[in-house]
């Protein structure tokens, strides 16, 4: 891959230097005063870690409020991802010990392990919103948007453009399995990483919805060519480190995200599935919630509504290069490389939510009977 797009930051290590500045900042509080109230918030390793100053990113984001409150916001970062949080949630059930959580996505709350530890709240702020978001996440609000992204095929263009590869412009599930493209592609195992399991939903979208196809014969075709590895960060590397593989199931943002670091025109694209002159893409929402029997529930509550303003969505795209769930947020200049929702249809809107959760463990298992 060209060296010319950023590396990533490690969140592993960003995470144990945010550890070392905490204990050793509340060390020092713990001296002079007794500790305060605080609220804990759950979410998943690398949230908020990819902008300028992760070290300080929570005290910026979360410090009025803590002022406001008298309080300390605790941003519990675990090794994890949204499926884990949820484990995570169900196994302290009889007794919570979180708040609030901030990243399972609209797959996610589907399930019913989900809303079993959470409570619904209809902020105050939720108008802030766009409504169509946030009954696409969830209409009796178990979770509240707080940021929204196109998952799509990335590519290096470099390696493949409309000169070398004209289909590109113009992607369909079928170019995809062509053994010069499918031997390009890196994507993540749906069971573990929410891009994979966008990725298989929207092949499943393509194949069921608009070719009215057996979802299962792609991958009877691809299973032997594309590389599959367990989460986003492992397909990253990958992709980033082989000269070979070219494509990957990642963000429609990431072209902002390497423009943005490198202060030049990206040499990433993104390619949007093409049919019948439209081009689609699945769009992932990730919300926040309030945990069913929380330590804190009116606190919890005004923490919420205070993720839906501009105090806090305005760092959404630098910091986790998403877009913010709250549209009134204006985006930096290198927002122009990324792939919009306006631009697409949604593939979303073809599968109805009921569909997926009547059929995504079977869906899950053929997949693994396939791949294995």
């Amino acid at each position: 891959m060209s060296t010319s797009y950023p590396t990533r930051k490690n969140p592993k290590t960003i995470i144990l230097a945010i550890v070392v500045v905490a204990t050793i900042a509340v060390a020092s509080f713990a001296i002079l005063t007794w500790p305060r109230p605080s609220l804990k918030v759950y979410t998943y390793d690398s949230f908020m870690l990819w902008g300028d100053n992760p070290e300080t990113i929570d005290e910026t984001v979360f410090g009025q409020f803590e002022i406001e409150h008298g309080i300390d916001v605790e941003i519990i970062r675990l090794p994890t991802d949204a499926n884990g949080i949820v484990s995570r949630l169900v196994a302290e059930s009889e007794n919570p010990q979180a708040d609030v959580v901030i990243g399972i996505d609209n797959i996610l709350i589907l399930q019913e392990a989900a809303k079993s530890v959470l409570t619904p709240y209809s902020s105050p702020n939720v108008d802030l919103i766009d409504e169509e978001v946030v009954d696409a996440l969830d209409p009796d609000h178990y979770l509240i948007p707080f940021d929204l992204g196109l998952v799509s095929i990335i590519y290096e263009t470099n390696f493949i453009n409309s000169t070398s590869h004209p289909t590109i412009e113009n992607l369909t599930l079928s170019n995809l399995a062509t053994e010069e493209f499918a031997t390009s592609l890196v994507t993540e195992n749906p069971h573990q990483s929410s891009p994979g399991l966008a990725f298989l939903l929207s092949q499943i979208t393509i194949a069921e919805k608009i070719l009215e196809t057996d979802w299962t014969d792609w991958w009877d075709i691809v299973k032997d060519d594309i590389n599959v590895q367990a989460g986003w960060t492992e397909a990253w590397t990958i992709w980033h480190d082989s000269s070979e593989r070219n494509m990957l199931v990642s963000y429609g943002t990431d072209p902002a995200y390497s423009s943005y670091y490198s202060g030049e025109a990206p040499d990433i694209a993104v390619a949007p599935f093409h049919y019948n002159d439209n081009d689609y893409s699945w769009m992932q929402i990730e919300g926040i919630g309030l945990v069913k029997n929380g330590p804190n529930q009116a606190l919890a509550k005004q923490f919420i509504d205070y993720c839906l303003t501009a105090q806090v969505q305005q760092y959404i795209a630098l910091n986790q290069w998403m877009f913010p769930a709250n549209p009134n947020i204006e985006l930096d200049d290198a927002f122009q490389y990324a792939l919009h929702p306006e631009e697409v249809n949604l593939l979303n809107t073809l599968m109805p939510s009921s569909e997926i959760a009547a059929n995504l463990t079977q869906w899950l298992d053929d997949w693994d009977l396939i791949m294995a």
